[in-house]
């Protein structure tokens, strides 16, 4: 099979615990990109977290960011489609997070905002990004995504009670088990590899995929070739195709190698 698109998640996946791309998965990306084949990131990061590591690939397939909220070129940085959560919605959510005790955190255009002081460092540590600590959201301004982080036990909870209340209006998933996303309905990995593959003009069986959480799920129903990495959750290993290594021994190398070289 001659692939044309190799579709990445970044934590957990293409990056190792320390949040760095390794020389082997360096190389085999450089591998595809000299076969003509194409390369995208796709992650639940916002687009400037996601931008040094596209540009220090030398990647310049459109970016999938925020789950799918934004895609965007890092090169002309053209904005392909731009979808955020509805007002009445996101202050529902933001208010359930409140009362229940959760750390809670805004994606919004090129801004990152917070109601709690931990997450300042936690956005900056794993994003490289520099949260504004806010005590009421800002009304005027667009939200791509909402943020809970907790225990996974509580995670847990509030998934199965806002998933059950807000499926038909957003889309709700875990990126981590200490971490909810809450998006747009219309919004995930998936569509937006979809629009990826409507922009390249190739197909379905022309497209692979790497992850390792609940939220790269939608994109292995939307490719050819799903992998999940070794470190993925029992759940996400059962959704995919075949299982690498883990992000910590160039599982998307090893992947790569094996299962489109065939090496």
């Amino acid at each position: 099979m001659q692939y044309k698109l190799v579709v990445l998640d970044m934590d957990g996946t293409l990056l190792d615990d320390n949040h760095q791309v390794s020389d082997k998965n360096k190389e085999a990306i450089n591998k595809l990109k000299s076969r003509g084949i194409n390369v995208a990131l796709a992650s639940g990061r916002p687009f400037e977290s996601i931008y040094p590591y596209a540009k220090e690939l030398e990647i310049n397939t459109p970016i999938i960011a925020t789950n799918g909220s934004l895609v965007k070129c890092p090169v002309t940085k053209k904005v392909y489609s731009s979808t955020v959560l509805p007002t009445n919605f996101a202050k529902e959510i933001i208010e359930y997070g409140m009362e229940n005790e959760y750390c809670i955190s805004l994606y919004l255009n090129e801004e990152v905002h917070t109601f709690h002081e931990r997450m300042v460092k936690v956005h900056y540590d794993l994003e490289k990004l520099h949260a504004k600590l806010i005590d009421t959201i800002d009304e005027e301004k667009d939200i791509y995504k909402i943020i809970y982080s907790h225990t996974a036990e509580k995670i847990e909870d509030a998934f199965e009670i806002l998933h059950g209340k807000y499926n038909k209006v957003m889309y709700i998933t875990r990126s981590d088990d200490i971490y909810l996303d809450i998006m747009h309905s219309n919004v995930s990995k998936g569509l937006a590899i979809e629009q990826l593959m409507s922009m390249l003009k190739i197909s379905q069986s022309e497209v692979v995929v790497m992850g390792n959480s609940y939220n790269d799920i939608a994109m292995f129903h939307v490719a050819n070739l799903s992998v999940a990495m070794g470190n993925s959750p029992q759940e996400v290993k059962e959704a995919a195709d075949f299982v690498s290594t883990s992000n910590d021994d160039d599982g998307v190398a090893y992947a790569i190698e094996k299962y489109i070289f065939g090496a």
